[in-house]
């Protein structure tokens, strides 16, 4: 099994799907509610591409290791789907939970965005790598 292709193409897919959330349907709330909070310099944010692109690395491959381990436990789709939304809430939804708790200009908004976001994302990456590793 190549599990190096599965994990790029995986990297690659949830980062469209990722940016597309973020950028393009619900670009809206993220742009200047986001901004409230984000580190700026001369008014515009200045994104800290390393610890995102970690963040990244690190939320694929827990998706990665958690549906593999359900493939490879016998699981048909379904299950691969909601093992990739536990993973979505456990990454995604957590994160939106702590910053409203933590950061003082965290909006209600981003919240519910990132909450109803961390299952959506991760059951369409789950599936995503329960079909590459069933076809590759």
């Amino acid at each position: 099994m190549n599990y190096v292709a599965i994990w790029f193409a995986a990297f690659l897919g949830i980062s469209a799907v990722d940016a597309l959330w973020h950028l393009g349907i619900f670009g809206w709330a993220y742009g200047p509610r986001f901004r409230l909070v984000a580190r700026t310099v001369d008014g515009k944010m200045a994104l800290q591409p390393i610890p995102g692109l970690i963040s990244q690395v690190l939320v694929v491959s827990a998706l990665m290791v958690l549906t593999i381990l359900s493939v490879r436990a016998g699981q048909d789709y379904p299950v691969n789907l909601v093992v990739g939304a536990m993973g979505g809430i456990l990454a995604i939804s957590v994160y939106g939970l702590v910053n409203q708790a933590l950061i003082k200009d965290w909006t209600w908004t981003l919240t519910v965005l990132e909450v109803i976001w961390g299952p959506i994302i991760g059951a369409l990456g789950g599936t995503f790598i329960a079909w590459l590793y069933r076809v590759i």
